[in-house]
């Protein structure tokens, strides 16, 4: 089968879309199925690349003020977009943003009679929280989630990582065929510390100046993670337990949180690492007593995913697809959105009971071994696709 996937963030971008489309370039590659990606280069003019046997069709890109340093967004698609469908001659059109480029490939994709589907990675919600507060009204919100489901409902089906995220579609008008196909984790990868990781873990901690007790977010270092929260929540338990907190990751906030731990003086308490890389990350997962997350928009969190396969507990606000990776007094604790309180008393309770820690860690390994394996989502999306071929799509994957 040949494959055209599109994405306005593709390789090397780290965010969860990015990373699961690389993946999913690279796993249909190993299962003898050819990829191509259309997605934003770093220049003003088009060129291609070639990635582990795929091809990369980068479009003339140019920064988008509101995306964090570093992401760019496709401006002139049209031209090199004709020429990746009629060179590459898909069988199938995978879309994984709503965007002007999504849009030119689903008119060739029609006048070629080639199937399309789509995936929605996007919640509008990170895209208004860093706008400002003007576009932050329910209006605002119900607006941009109608105009997704308006633009989906022109596919021949739609995926969303969660059944949370396929509501939000659905509830906002979407009448496609849909499914929620989790991002996945790679379980063999992601998994708990054992005898002959402690060496190569620890070094890597050491590389990048980490205590051996901490508390553990990955992810951007952008205003929608709510991040303020996290600090502020650690804040409160500082002077009660030996952990650090660990913020890996970079962003458009990284400034303001670094502002803010001075402020309320935990500044030698907290570890903004910047950029890390795969197996650094994995120590830090591996090492971690708790993985903590605050973001109020998520449709799922890849890097929950990954430190629950690594056998962390979470704490995590109540809010979006959270909770479905969170399951409250099961492998973690979920809190009310804004209350670092209650936040700061569920990192504790983590924190001071290691039998707790153990149980918690266990359920979580057990949740995404169950429900969130890599073979399982290539699975799905395999048979997706010849849904598509064949034009029928049943109600269950």
């Amino acid at each position: 089968m040949r494959v055209l996937l599109q994405s306005e963030s593709y390789w090397p971008n780290q965010d969860g879309g990015a990373r699961f489309e690389h993946w999913l370039a690279h796993e249909l590659l190993k299962h003898g199925h050819d990829v191509a990606i259309v997605a934003p280069g770093r220049r003003m003019r088009a060129y291609v690349e070639h990635d582990g046997g795929s091809l990369i069709f980068r479009t003339p890109s140019a920064h988008f003020p509101p995306l964090a340093a570093g992401y760019t967004i496709s401006y002139r698609p049209s031209g090199l977009f004709c020429e990746a469908v009629d060179t590459f001659r898909p069988d199938v059109i995978h879309v994984n943003t709503m965007w002007f480029s999504a849009n030119r490939l689903l008119s060739l994709a029609r006048d070629r009679g080639i199937p399309i589907v789509a995936t929605n990675h996007l919640m509008p919600e990170n895209v208004l929280l860093n706008i400002g507060k003007v576009a932050q009204t329910r209006l605002m919100k119900q607006f941009f989630w109608h105009r997704l489901a308006s633009f989906h409902n022109r596919f021949d089906a739609v995926t969303s990582p969660t059944p949370s995220a396929t509501k939000l579609l659905l509830d906002s008008g979407l009448a496609r065929p849909l499914y929620d196909i989790s991002n996945g984790v790679d379980i063999d990868y992601y998994r708990p510390l054992s005898a002959e990781s402690v060496a190569g873990d620890a070094r890597h901690l050491d590389r990048l100046h980490i205590p051996d007790d901490f508390v553990l977010y990955v992810g951007r270092v952008a205003k929608e993670k709510n991040l303020g929260m996290l600090v502020r929540s650690f804040a409160v338990i500082a002077g009660k337990t030996a952990a650090d907190l660990v913020i890996a990751g970079c962003g458009n906030a990284s400034k303001e949180i670094l502002a803010l731990t001075r402020l309320l003086g935990i500044g030698n308490r907290v570890h903004l690492t910047g950029h890390v890389s795969d197996d650094e990350k994995l120590a830090l997962a591996r090492r971690a007593k708790v993985f903590a997350i605050t973001s109020q928009a998520e449709l799922q969190s890849v890097a929950s995913l990954e430190a629950l396969a690594c056998g962390l507990p979470l704490v995590a606000v109540n809010a979006a697809a959270l909770k479905e990776l969170c399951r409250d007094g099961d492998n973690g604790y979920l809190v009310p959105v804004g209350d670092i309180g209650g936040f700061a008393g569920a990192l504790l309770k983590v924190l001071e009971d290691d039998g707790r820690r153990k149980r918690f860690g266990s359920s979580s390994r057990r949740l995404v071994s169950e429900g969130h394996s890599l073979h399982e989502t290539f699975r799905k999306f395999g048979k997706l696709y010849e849904c598509a071929l064949a034009g029928e799509f049943p109600a269950i994957l």
